[in-house]
């Protein structure tokens, strides 16, 4: 931000467009109407070589970018709305939700079963669950558990889902 000098000598006002809030970047490039999608610097030439000169004339033109990303703030503030933030559902939301969830663990079933994984799964599972049971110290902590697949309070909680579609 400020005066700088390029490689001729030359100086100019140059000043950083701030990241936040979000879009005001795009919203200083509209403001300029120079066909950039985004504007992350405001440089212009000083037209001098002189360092004292530079830092007289660079106080209107950073003045001049702090009207222009003001503008642009107003900008972004006309057009974006307030955020509203959701804290309750209702049955019909909440209906669909449980749809939701019952459908994509359905397809997931579904595509472990059509890929072949779930025999390969299975036969791994049984296996190894015989060979524990015949020395090992290891043994299945819960014989209610499937050996594959989900826990039976699962599936039940699931229908239910669906007794209410």
């Amino acid at each position: 931000m400020g005066v700088i000098k390029d490689r001729h000598g030359t100086y100019y006002a140059r000043k950083t467009v701030p990241a936040t809030p979000r879009g005001l970047r795009a919203a200083v490039a509209l403001e300029l109407d120079n066909g950039k999608a985004v504007q992350s610097h405001l440089k212009k030439s000083l037209g001098t070589k002189d360092v004292r000169d530079a830092n007289v004339r660079a106080k209107p033109v950073l003045a001049e970018f702090d009207r222009i990303i003001a503008k642009a703030k107003a900008r972004l503030a006309a057009t974006t709305g307030p955020v509203v933030k959701r804290t309750n559902l209702n049955d019909t939301e909440i209906k669909r939700v449980a749809e939701w969830v019952y459908a994509t663990a359905l397809k997931e079933d579904e595509a472990l079963r059509f890929s072949g994984r779930l025999e390969l799964r299975r036969s791994y599972k049984t296996e190894s669950f015989a060979s524990n049971s015949l020395g090992s110290s290891r043994a299945r902590h819960n014989e209610d558990q499937p050996i594959v697949g989900g826990h039976g309070r699962w599936y039940e909680q699931a229908s239910s889902y669906a007794d209410l579609c």
